[in-house]
């Protein structure tokens, strides 16, 4: 493998952590009003990561990688805002770590579009 299959590889494998640790989280939401809610819109936004991610990876273009790892980023984004209201709305379901990881990976890519825009 060479360096930029080992990097997809890498950021495969934390996006996927990331999303089974969400899907995961979402199981423990009650199954009233509100957790139905929460869940949806937060397993929405987390696995759209992931299929972002899969997506710039065959884009056809240095925009197209550009727009998609946008999408990756803007996702990741919502999904901590919904991270960040459970708690709120369930006090004893920590997001903590969570929301911390989906920071990461806000960071994360940020920095590859900002490089990616120099090209």
């Amino acid at each position: 493998m060479n360096d930029k299959e080992d990097k997809i590889k890498s950021l495969r494998t934390k996006i996927k952590s990331f999303v089974i640790k969400t899907i995961n989280l979402c199981k423990k939401l009650p199954d009233d009003k509100v957790g139905k809610v929460l869940t949806n819109q937060l397993l929405r936004s987390s696995t759209s990561i992931g299929a972002n991610f899969e997506e710039s990876v065959e884009a056809e273009s240095n925009k197209d990688v550009i727009h998609k790892l946008s999408v990756v980023k803007k996702e990741a984004k919502e999904t901590k805002y919904w991270l960040d209201l459970i708690p709120s709305c369930f006090p004893t379901i920590n997001t903590s770590e969570l929301i911390l990881e989906s920071d990461e990976i806000v960071r994360i890519f940020s920095s590859i579009i900002q490089k990616r825009k120099s090209y």
